[in-house]
């Protein structure tokens, strides 16, 4: 089974919404997520939001026509970072230039440990110009063991929201000549 990988700007993200919509909900539909309906709500208008953004792509997986998974992200300009209720500042070496934020990363509970989120990911972070990478991932799910096993590393906590459990922001040198 071929994993099909395309890349997408925000114009063309916005007509995959009815695809993704979905697809996020199986993705988040197991703990310590579990989505509620008003959170799939939310995605799509964050996901609209974020279509509009600079360096915005998506990257969507298919396969045999069906899709499966995707991730996306944008830029952080020079001195934006996470934003919550609480969270650490950046390390200044990266608050200094743009970072790209890995905002999602979904993948259908069918079609997991395959490889297929690697692959998205990789597809993602491909030719950025950016020096680092960064994204928030729950310590205790799975994900939050994955990308540690791909050289992710916590530079600091963020809270989202009041109602959301403290999260790691995690950071990855995109070019050998940087380092976190």
């Amino acid at each position: 089974m071929t994993l099909i990988l395309t890349r997408h700007t925000g114009t063309e993200t916005l007509e995959l919404i009815p695809g993704l919509k979905p697809l996020y909900a199986n993705a988040y539909s197991e703990p310590p997520y579990e989505m509620s309906d008003e959170d799939i709500e939310q995605f799509e208008i964050r996901i609209t939001k974020h279509a509009g953004l600079d360096g915005f792509v998506l990257v969507a997986g298919e396969t045999d026509g069906q899709l499966v998974g995707f991730s996306y992200g944008f830029t952080f300009q020079p001195g934006r970072w996470w934003t919550g209720v609480k969270t650490d500042p950046p390390p200044e070496n990266i608050a200094s230039g743009p970072i790209f934020a890995v905002i999602e990363l979904g993948v259908h509970t069918d079609f997991r440990g395959r490889g297929s989120s690697r692959q998205l990911v990789d597809a993602l972070l491909a030719d950025r110009p950016e020096a680092y990478a960064s994204l928030i991932s729950r310590p205790g799910a799975r994900a939050h063991a994955m990308y540690q096993r791909w050289g992710w590393k916590k530079v600091g906590t963020t809270q989202t929201y009041a109602y959301w459990p403290v999260e790691d922001i995690d950071i990855l040198p995109l070019h050998d000549s940087k380092s976190a």
